[in-house]
Parts: C-alpha cells; sequence; structure tokens
C-alpha cells in the first residue's frame, strides 16, 4: 500500500471518529455535562487552619492584645442567586463569642467555576440576594460577627478565583460592604489580605472598612518564590503590620499552617506595641491617616520641567532643556569628578537633580549596612563635604536619596532592607543640614514597584516624590515591541501613592528600539504628562544602562533623536 492510500485513510478515520464525538457530545451533552462539571452547593466549614491569635492598631488609644475567644468559619459561595447553606455553624455558637465569617466567591455552582472571574458580578450586584440571605436569615441580629471578604487579594497567584485581579476588587468589596452594612448594620466588614508587598494597592477605603486582618505564611503565599519564607516571626509580623500603616482600623492576626499557633504571644505583642509607639512622631503617625483629594501642582498652561540624563551631552544644550541630573557617591566626591561636573551644570544655568547614592565607599566597594551607618553618624565626613559643595550657592535643586529602594534585588546595598532602617537612613539625611535650605528639594525616588509606599518617609521631609518609568525594564525581554507603554506602566505605578499629596518628578524615564518606535512611545507619554496637572518634571535618560546590571545581555541603550526629542515637546504643548 502506497504512503498516500495510507494517509488518505488515516484522515477518514480521523474524520469519522470526530463527527462520532461531535454527534454524541450533542445528544449527550447534559449527562456530559453533568459528569464533567458536577454541581457544588453553598457550604459552612469550621477553619481551625487560620485562627485569630492578636489584634493591633496603629492608633495611640488601642489596646494591643492577644485573642484568646475567637471562632472563623469560612463559607464557600458557589451559588450566587440561592443561601441554601447545608452546615449552619453559627447558631451552635453562644452569641457572646467574637466570630471571624470568611466569605469566598467561587464564581458558580459547576466544578470548573474556579476558572470564573467572580469579582465583576460581585461589582454588578449579582451576588446581592445571596449576600442579602445570608445577612438577613443567618447572621440576623448576632453581635459580635465580622465579615471578611475573598481574603489575600494582593498576592500574585490564581490560587484562588479574585485574585491577580488588581483594582477590579476594590469596587466588589465596596459593593459587598454595602450590601451586608444595609441588612446587618451591627457587623464590622474585615478587608483581608495576607499582609503581602503591594497590600495597600488593594485597599477598599476607610468608609466600607471596618477591621483588617493579615496572614503569618498564608497558603497562598506558601506557593511563591519571590520572597523570602524564613523571616524570624517578630520581623514577619512587624513587616506585615508596616505594610498597613495607612489605616487606622483594628488589624487581627491569623495563623496558618505554615505557622504554630504558639509563635505569637503577649511578650512578643508588648515588644511590637512599644516599637510602634516609640516610631509614633514619623512612622506611624496620624498623618498617614489623612486623605487627600486630586490636587494639581502646575497649572494647565505650565509646561512641566524638561531635563536630560545625559553624560554624551548629545541633548543638554538644547534650548528646553532646563534640568540636568547627576549622580553622586562617595567615590566620585573623594576624586572631585562630581564637583567638576556640578560646576558645569551651574555654568549653563540649569537647575540640577542630584542623586544620592551611598556607595563606592573608598577602600571598601559595597557596605551593606549602609542605611544604618548613615543613621549612626559614621559617614558624616562624608555627607559633610556633600552638602558643603552643593549648598554654596542659591541655585534650586532636587536632592534625591538612595533610590529604588523598594526593588527585591541587591543591585544597590540600600535595595531589599527593613523599611523602617531606610526611613531613619533617609530623615537622617534629608535634616542634615539646620535650617534646611529652602534651594534644595527633598525627593524620595522609589521606582514606582508594588509596595513602594512602605518606605515612604513622611511628609515633613519630603518636597517631591520621584518614580522611574522604562519601557523595556525586564532584562528577559529583548524584543522592543513587548514594552509596555507609558500610560500602563504611570497607571500603575501612580496609583500606589494615592495616600500621599506631593507634586511628581518624573526622575528617570526612557524607551529603547528603532527611532519610529520611540518616537511613537515618547508621544504618548507627552499626553499622560500634559494631562497629569500634578507631574512637575521629567527627565530622561538619554544612555543605555550600566552593563553589569544586565549580565550577559547588552544593556537597554534609551538614547534618542533630536527628532524624537522635539515630537515629544510638540505633543506636550499642545492644546
Amino acid at each position: 500500500m502506497s504512503i498516500n492510500s495510507m494517509r488518505k485513510i488515516v484522515v477518514s478515520l480521523f474524520l469519522l471518529v470526530a463527527i462520532g464525538v461531535i454527534f454524541a457530545g450533542y445528544k449527550y451533552k447534559k449527562q456530559i455535562k453533568s459528569l464533567l462539571l458536577p454541581k457544588k452547593e453553598n457550604v459552612v466549614r469550621t477553619n481551625t487552619g487560620e485562627p485569630v491569635l492578636a489584634v493591633f492598631s496603629f492608633q495611640p488609644e488601642f489596646e494591643n492584645q492577644i485573642i484568646d475567644t475567637f471562632q472563623h468559619l469560612n463559607v464557600w459561595i458557589f451559588d450566587s442567586k440561592k443561601w441554601k447553606i447545608k452546615d449552619d455553624g453559627l447558631k451552635s455558637l453562644d452569641d457572646n463569642i467574637p466570630v471571624l465569617i470568611t466569605l469566598e466567591t467561587w464564581g458558580g455552582k459547576q466544578l470548573l467555576s474556579r476558572f470564573n472571574h467572580p469579582l465583576q458580578e460581585v461589582a454588578d450586584g449579582k451576588y446581592d440576594e445571596v449576600f442579602k440571605a445570608m445577612c438577613t436569615q443567618w447572621i440576623g441580629s448576632r453581635k459580635n460577627v465580622y465579615l471578611r471578604f475573598d481574603p489575600d487579594m494582593e498576592v500574585p497567584v490564581t490560587f484562588y478565583p479574585w485574585q491577580y485581579y488588581g483594582p477590579g476588587y476594590i469596587d466588589a468589596f465596596r459593593r459587598f460592604s454595602e450590601v451586608c452594612k444595609k441588612y446587618a448594620p451591627q457587623a464590622k466588614i474585615v478587608w483581608g489580605p495576607a499582609g503581602y508587598p503591594g497590600v495597600m494597592e488593594f485597599y477598599p477605603g476607610d468608609d466600607v472598612v471596618d477591621a483588617a486582618t493579615i496572614t503569618l505564611k498564608s497558603d497562598t503565599e506558601m506557593s511563591l518564590d519571590v520572597y523570602p519564607k524564613n523571616y524570624p516571626v517578630k520581623y514577619e509580623l512587624q513587616r506585615r503590620l508596616h505594610r498597613l500603616r495607612f489605616m487606622n482600623k483594628p488589624i487581627y492576626v491569623l495563623g496558618s499552617k505554615s505557622s504554630p499557633n504558639d509563635s505569637i504571644n503577649a511578650q512578643l505583642v508588648t515588644e511590637i506595641g512599644n516599637q510602634i509607639e516609640e516610631e509614633r512622631d514619623n512612622i506611624y503617625s496620624a498623618k498617614n491617616f489623612k486623605r487627600f483629594d486630586v490636587r494639581e501642582f502646575r497649572a494647565g498652561n505650565e509646561t512641566p520641567e524638561i531635563g536630560f540624563y545625559d553624560p554624551n551631552s548629545l541633548m543638554i544644550n538644547e534650548k528646553p532643556v532646563t534640568v540636568e541630573h547627576l549622580f553622586a557617591d562617595f567615590g566620585n566626591l573623594a576624586d572631585g569628578t562630581f564637583e567638576k561636573s556640578f560646576n558645569e551644570v551651574l555654568s549653563r544655568n540649569h537647575k540640577i537633580i542630584v542623586t544620592f547614592e551611598p556607595f563606592r565607599i573608598p577602600l571598601i566597594d559595597r557596605d551593606d549596612s549602609v542605611l544604618q551607618h548613615i543613621t549612626e553618624g559614621k559617614y558624616n565626613k562624608e555627607l559633610e563635604a556633600f552638602f558643603k559643595l552643593i549648598s554654596s550657592g542659591n541655585q534650586e535643586f532636587y536632592l534625591r536619596y538612595a533610590h529604588e529602594m523598594e526593588i527585591p534585588i541587591t543591585r544597590y546595598p540600600w535595595q531589599s532592607q527593613n523599611p523602617v532602617d531606610y526611613i531613619h537612613s533617609f530623615r537622617y539625611f534629608m535634616t542634615f543640614l539646620k535650617p534646611w535650605p529652602e534651594n534644595i528639594k527633598r525627593v524620595w525616588g522609589p521606582a514606582g514597584d508594588r509596595g513602594s509606599i512602605e518606605w515612604y518617609p513622611g511628609n515633613d521631609v519630603v518636597d517631591f516624590f520621584s518614580i522611574a518609568i522604562y519601557g523595556l525594564p525586564d532584562k528577559n525581554i529583548t524584543d522592543p515591541n513587548m514594552q509596555e507603554t507609558f500610560q500602563t506602566i504611570f497607571q500603575r505605578k501612580f496609583w500606589r501613592f494615592r495616600f500621599i499629596d506631593k507634586p511628581l518628578f518624573i526622575t528617570e524615564f526612557g524607551v529603547k528600539g528603532p527611532e519610529d518606535f520611540q518616537t511613537k512611545w515618547l508621544e504618548g507619554a507627552a499626553k499622560i504628562i500634559r494631562e497629569n496637572h500634578q507631574i512637575v518634571g521629567v527627565n530622561y535618560f538619554n544612555m543605555s544602562d550600566t552593563p553589569q546590571a544586565w549580565g550577559d545581555i547588552k544593556p537597554p541603550d534609551w538614547s534618542i533623536s533630536k527628532q524624537s526629542f522635539y515630537r515629544f515637546l510638540e505633543v506636550l504643548n499642545e492644546n
């Protein structure tokens, strides 16, 4: 038999089988659906794996304490229309016992419903009836009830169907809170993050939250390998509480299968409470709880400052450029190269952004405890020389210290450190001169990555905040067309700073690729900058990045042409 004949037979058999499967699927579709997608009903279970262990608050009058009488129930909602609870674990409990009820929306009654996306349906009101029934038929007038909605939302996994959602979670939570407050007004509404980095991005608002929870080593986190899991319990708890310092609600601590219940004791609660009290004047100040309306720091017809980091002097002599960016460290201060560059910028009558990087120390290139050593005064001699230089004139400039501290890498020795140590160091540096010169504007300079707000040093020592926006930030991406737009990056990062009220200076941004691609990307950037009047300045990074940071991959070169730059300005100034 020839090969062609065999091919025809195989194709014919395949077609017959496919037709048979289609026919059977149509004829027995109900039976197949029932077999593959068995229905699941709403159910209540006692949650022994996540006990309530303690409660804290950043409010000065609150008593931090161990919890010894608190029940925890889980309610799994598969049917969004009918309550129909099989196991009633609530009414068997004494009315005086406080109860935490964790509600989980699973997107439907079928087995594969976990792949649905329930948050939009919650926000649209499709769960209202089951929430109402839960409050009226089940909870009733019972006191000491805490309703916790779709927990661990900020952990970047798909353990639950509501994770990996971003701001959509907030709309769903607010709807849940609104319905429950209407039908069970005595119940406390609980926001239930794990306390993972970036948690405050998901905060639904003071008006719909009565309390919060954090979970030590939650099941959803344990599958990740991004952050260490072997921190001592005290440090782990401190970090999680610190991440919630911009809310003034009670914070309940939950245990987990990976965290022993006896790991939290009265002594530990007292120690952490004392540390919160010691930092009351700045890090845990009540000023954190103040909420701000959107403000405009630049008039609508005013052009933001235009700056460049341009070591090769390709753009700094262009007339629209008013700012130049310099980097200072212990090394170039000692050998005089920073002073030379600083004076050259002054001679061009430009304003200056100075990013002070506390590394490249003579005799020891890297000090991994540099933040603590700055605060302890071990580098006062070097700081005195630096401040003597920059405060010698009246030229206005922007001073940024130990930037991009929140990125979980160790490119710089001040990265991936305890945010409390960073805050103390920043405050020491930015109050080194007394009184502080009015012409030196203090800039807090995170990259704008997940969890940035943990490192915010306080309103009294920050005049501007800055972020970095690069189209190609990931060294695993080499295709320019895979770059995100300026708008996408900006909106994601800008949302993270909604708890502070400062003007924004984008001290670093750039895009690589062919000139026409760069021009198009910059046009989009100009539109966003033009429309957002909180942005008072932008500074382009006009060279390639440091080769050592990219390993075997060629570092991205963000340099642009004059044509691209002037097209950016043209769009920026459009009415």
